[in-house]
């Protein structure tokens, strides 16, 4: 590849991070992001993460700092109608704070249990069946 296809396919890729950075920082989802840019939201997701790995660890913060104002500022104005009961602003403003939960890293990793379930486990638990039956039958 020379070395101007090579600075073009370069420059393409960082105006596609920028851009989806860009539409992140406007408080679209991933899949919104993919469906603009007309690419899959796994793809969107990645390119918003390699330009954010690209901004300087205080400039991350910064951004940390305005998405986190962003979203008080919207929690703000929408606390009025929380306080009436409107059950769309309720649900709203809990979105809003999940996501500023995130963003502040308070929330726990969730955990997840895998159950493997092996044919030796399921012809055991075939066998238990068989014998409860045949007590059942007695």
């Amino acid at each position: 590849m020379s070395n101007g296809k090579r600075e073009s396919a370069k420059l393409e890729v960082a105006n596609k991070r920028a851009t989806a950075l860009e539409l992140r920082l406007q408080g679209m989802t991933y899949r919104q992001i993919g469906d603009a840019m007309g690419i899959a939201d796994s793809s969107a997701h990645d390119l918003v993460t390699a330009a954010l790995r690209e901004i300087p660890a205080p400039g991350v913060e910064l951004l940390r700092r305005e998405q986190g104002e962003t979203l008080r500022l919207m929690l703000r104005h929408l606390w009025p109608r929380i306080e009436r009961g409107e059950p769309r602003a309720i649900e709203v403003g809990v979105r809003i704070l999940e996501r500023q939960a995130k963003l502040l890293g308070l929330d726990a990793p969730a955990v997840k249990q895998v159950e493997v379930i092996t044919k030796e486990a399921i012809e055991a638990a075939i066998l238990d069946l068989e014998r409860e039956i045949a007590e059942l039958e007695e």
